[in-house]
């Protein structure tokens, strides 16, 4: 002890007396700290953010607009208006909304609506919780007792990867990632310090919206604690923290419970197929090292994403990628035996996610019944590999800073060979071109793709080179610098659009005004499939949502007002009867589809060509790129409620969707399950549409009164303190049995269990908070190291 202290003493002296001269002075001054790095990355970040914070560019790739987009437009309209209601009727004639983990309804970050314009919310959701992930992660590293510098290449790697990055396309995932690395580094802490900040950074996650990526989290929340505080106090904090997590998140667990049973989601589970769909192909494993070598997802044009028979589709996760540094200082990382953190647990578990995310495809059958049908998705777990890779990529920035030599030779040998291999993909480009094509690349993309892997191989090289020659110095800032440099090369992945044309209604949305109920017919989801000579050309996805904006989408439809009664269930979180009509729709002539769009409202549908069926009227048309595009107006849709003029009695939810698609007037006659009394000549009037709360005036013999909603359980009718029963009505509407006479008939959804779950909630944040925040020693014995 007394020897290393007297040689860091002389060392200390030497730097201090010795002069380095001019040259190594300028070297010094230049080359780069992890300050200036950080400085660069955050310089990256505020470039793409700030168009977001202003409104003039927004995110718009897969569930952004697809689902997200539609529900939070909804969703702050409603928050302005005091509400959080537990039904949207903008959507599927009120589909689930406070329940739904997609919709966030209780996040807090939902404040951001009330203070700014939409846009620039909407988008400060996703451009915050990229900043927080860089910053939790490098949090967790330092908590885990690396360097500043290795924290930072914990914090770069995880918050540059495809992960990460893949994130920006999903509103509720993106809040996970940013949170769950505090959860981690609440289990690292332990003690009650420990377990407040963990357990609130787990509700939050929770609130999020993503229970299947949280659920996953508890695996390295496990390992963290296991490994830093031994068995038994390792278990006590993780089942702590995640205990506080639920009570924080309670508001959104009640809400999601309680409408759970009965949606398609919760009643049916998901067929295993599609448990399995998104699962990890081995070929992938080339994303480690190349960052997008099938291709650009949001292209169109000769770089659109690619992978032959092999990857056939885009992918959940869009790149495995990490950094090239990344990956190398990873592995170096792995290596690591002595540390805080356990190195090589978390290099299991970064295996363990590559695995599992492949086999979740090839045994989905288990992985459905494990779940109870709830999980789908298996490239999920590759959240594992994000986490543990990050870590990794930190120890490895130790280990190389302290024996440099192995490394960098193994690396600059790496370097070498990519070089290598791009020279002789040169060569042969165009044999290479014709082998693309040969293995599925369209016709005419063959040189533009081989020429990305010559690109993306030549980068690779000197990407490695300069990080061998950094480690040769033992430069972290440097080390810092060519990862940042790497991950860079993912920025196909920052999918962003001008806002321009979907801030103000089309002139579609315009002529028919706010409220109309519209079908966009050109949509790819199955209710009304195009034909197939309908195309919408262009080079990049951005272009395609523009046009869709035209055509009267949902996104951006719902923010300017407009409804869609029959709007795709893509989460699975509808009524079991609505989802049984949407799929059944497809299969049915055009004749039948106008009676079901009679018979849910439809006002308006967009088409891609005349079906030259009565009942629907060409109001306008528009040519796209070459291509017609219709808007027809349906006659004599369903209003918000009526009382019909006679019911047809059906067995079973099959022979109502017959009875409705053979209907003459589905709207003067409804089909019911089973016999009642129905007075014809019953008349009724609206007084109040609200998304939980109808209120009906009604006056004849009795029968049914129908409301134009999805018929749920947790609407309950009642009339001078009587509670009336409730049937579907039409397979999928609301009908209430009203008795004879004038009454005044209130369907509502009661909130007090979310009130009760949301008091619970704030309790156990305060009391988190306090306990955290209270001076003193936080009790933790760690062990040593």
């Amino acid at each position: 002890m007394g020897r290393c202290q007297s040689l860091r003493e002389a060392q200390l002296s030497h730097d201090r007396t010795v002069d380095p001269g001019p040259a190594e002075t300028l070297w010094r001054w230049r080359r780069p700290g992890p300050r200036w790095v950080l400085a660069a990355a955050l310089l990256v970040w505020l470039w793409v953010s700030l168009p977001l914070a202003l409104g003039a560019r927004t995110f718009f790739f897969r569930d952004v607009f697809s689902i997200h987009l539609p529900l939070k437009a909804f969703g702050a309209a409603e928050l302005a208006a005091g509400r959080i209601p537990a039904f949207n009727p903008t959507l599927g004639m009120g589909q689930p909304f406070r329940g739904n983990p997609q919709a966030l309804a209780f996040y807090p970050g939902n404040v951001l609506y009330l203070l700014l314009p939409f846009w620039s919310a909407f988008n400060l959701h996703f451009a915050l919780h990229w900043l927080l992930a860089l910053a939790a992660m490098t949090a967790l590293a330092r908590g885990l007792g690396m360097s500043r510098a290795a924290a930072l290449a914990s914090g770069l790697t995880y918050a540059g990867s495809g992960w990460a990055l893949s994130g920006l396309s999903f509103y509720h995932v993106v809040a996970v990632t940013a949170w769950w690395p505090l959860v981690l580094l609440g289990g690292t802490r332990g003690g009650r310090r420990g377990i407040a900040l963990g357990g609130v950074a787990c509700g939050l996650a929770l609130l999020g919206g993503e229970p299947t990526v949280a659920a996953l989290g508890m695996a390295p929340l496990l390992l963290v604690a296991l490994s830093r505080h031994g068995a038994r106090r390792g278990l006590v904090t993780t089942a702590a923290i995640g205990a506080l997590g639920a009570l924080v998140a309670l508001p959104q667990l009640v809400a999601t419970a309680r409408v759970l049973p009965f949606t398609f989601r919760g009643a049916h589970g998901l067929p295993p197929e599609e448990v399995g769909f998104y699962a990890l192909h081995p070929v992938r494993l080339l994303e480690l090292a190349l960052p997008l070598p099938f291709g650009h997802p949001g292209e169109l044009g000769a770089l659109r994403f690619w992978g032959g028979s092999l990857v056939p589709v885009l992918p959940l996760i869009l790149s495995l990628y990490f950094g090239a540094v990344g990956l190398a200082l990873a592995l170096a990382g792995a290596r690591r035996q002595r540390s805080q953190g356990s190195p090589r647990a978390w290099a299991a578990l970064a295996v363990a996610g590559l695995g599992a995310a492949w086999a979740g495809g090839i045994w989905s059958r288990p992985l459905a019944l494990l779940s109870a049908g709830l999980f789908r998705y298996p490239e999920k777990f590759l959240f594992w590999t994000a986490l543990a890779a990050a870590l990794l990529a930190g120890w490895g920035l130790e280990e190389v800073l302290a024996r440099p030599r192995r490394w960098s030779l193994a690396v600059a040998a790496g370097a070498a060979a990519a070089l290598a291999l791009a020279a002789l993909a040169t060569i042969s480009l165009p044999a290479l071109a014709r082998w693309a094509v040969a293995a599925g690349v369209p016709p005419g993309m063959g040189e533009a793709r081989a020429g990305l892997w010559v690109r993306q191989l030549l980068l690779l090289g000197l990407l490695l080179a300069a990080a061998a020659w950094a480690a040769r110095r033992r430069s972290a800032g440097g080390l810092l610098l060519v990862q940042l440099a790497a991950l860079l090369q993912l920025s196909p992945l920052v999918l962003t659009d001008s806002t321009a044309g979907l801030a103000a209604p089309s002139p579609w949305a315009a002529r028919l005004g706010r409220g109309t109920a519209v079908v966009d017919g050109t949509e790819p989801w199955p209710f009304f499939p195009p034909p197939p000579e309908y195309r919408i050309l262009g080079d990049s996805l951005a272009v395609r949502n523009r046009l869709a904006a035209l055509d009267l989408n949902a996104a951006p439809g719902v923010l300017h007002g407009l409804t869609y009664p029959l709007a795709p269930d893509i989460d699975g979180f509808a009524s079991p009867l609505y989802t049984l009509t949407v799929r059944n729709l497809p299969h049915l002539d055009w004749t039948k589809r106008v009676s079901w769009m009679r018979s849910s409202g439809v006002q308006a549908v967009v088409l891609a060509a005349d079906p030259g069926v009565q009942g629907l009227e060409r109001i306008d048309a528009a040519s796209r790129f070459g291509v017609v595009t219709g808007l027809y107006r349906v006659r004599d849709p369903a209003p918000e409620a009526w009382w019909p003029q006679g019911v047809t009695a059906v067995a079973g939810p099959m022979e109502a969707f017959g009875a409705v698609s053979r209907a003459n007037d589905p709207v003067a006659q409804v089909a019911v399950p089973g016999r009642l009394a129905h007075d014809p000549r019953g008349r009724l009037r609206l007084l109040a549409f609200q998304p939980d709360r109808v209120v009906l005036e009604t006056e004849g013999g009795g029968g049914v009164a129908v409301i134009r909603r999805a018929f749920e359980p947790l609407l309950v009718a009642s009339s001078g303190g009587q509670r009336l029963a409730t049937l579907p009505v039409n397979l999928d509407l609301t009908g209430v049995i009203v008795p004879p006479g004038r009454r005044r008939v209130v369907l509502e959804v009661s909130a007090w269990p979310e009130a009760v779950a949301g008091a619970i909630a704030l309790l156990a944040l305060a009391a988190a908070l306090i306990v955290g925040l209270w001076p003193g020693s936080s009790g933790l014995q760690r062990k040593p190291v």
